[in-house]
């Protein structure tokens, strides 16, 4: 497997990944019109483009194919991972690892956060897996629609 910066001509297997994964991981948890509303604001073409030019995204891929990616940014005195994401019919948590291997390498040193919907299991877990600890708890609106977040960090080792 090789995890590598995304380039422009990863945009649409991106955007695969995230519309799979999303629909894997949130069905009882956000309202479908909210997982839809999601998706359009953050897996654009145009999003995705923007993400990809500010050199924030990162894939991992086999066989030229996308099994799946991270969205990190440094900000202040962590870097923030916006979103990870593994194709539910390809990947796995050796490929979340992978992901999370090289959003630590972005700025070693620096703790990492993530923003996580309370309740989905499949990312709370892979963060735990990879020595993340849950943080405060955030209450958000999505799109019209009430929700609860934990804030995972992961300290640098």
């Amino acid at each position: 497997m090789q995890v590598r910066r995304a380039a422009r001509g990863d945009l649409a297997s991106i955007g695969r990944v995230a519309d799979a994964a999303h629909w894997a991981a949130y069905p009882g948890l956000l309202e479908p019109a909210t997982i839809s509303a999601l998706l359009h604001r953050d897996f654009s073409p145009g999003s995705l483009r923007r993400r990809t030019l500010e050199g924030r995204l990162i894939v991992a891929e086999e066989a030229g194919r996308v099994l799946g990616f991270a969205d990190a940014v440094v900000e202040g005195d962590r870097i923030r991972l916006v979103t990870l994401a593994v194709d539910p019919e390809g990947g796995d948590a050796g490929t979340a690892g992978r992901l999370l291997e090289a959003v630590r390498a972005r700025a070693r040193g620096l703790p990492v956060s993530a923003d996580v919907l309370l309740g989905c299991l499949l990312l709370e877990g892979c963060l735990e897996a990879q020595g993340f600890v849950p943080g405060e708890i955030l209450n958000l609106n999505l799109f019209g629609q009430e929700t609860v977040e934990r804030r995972w960090w992961s300290v640098p080792a």
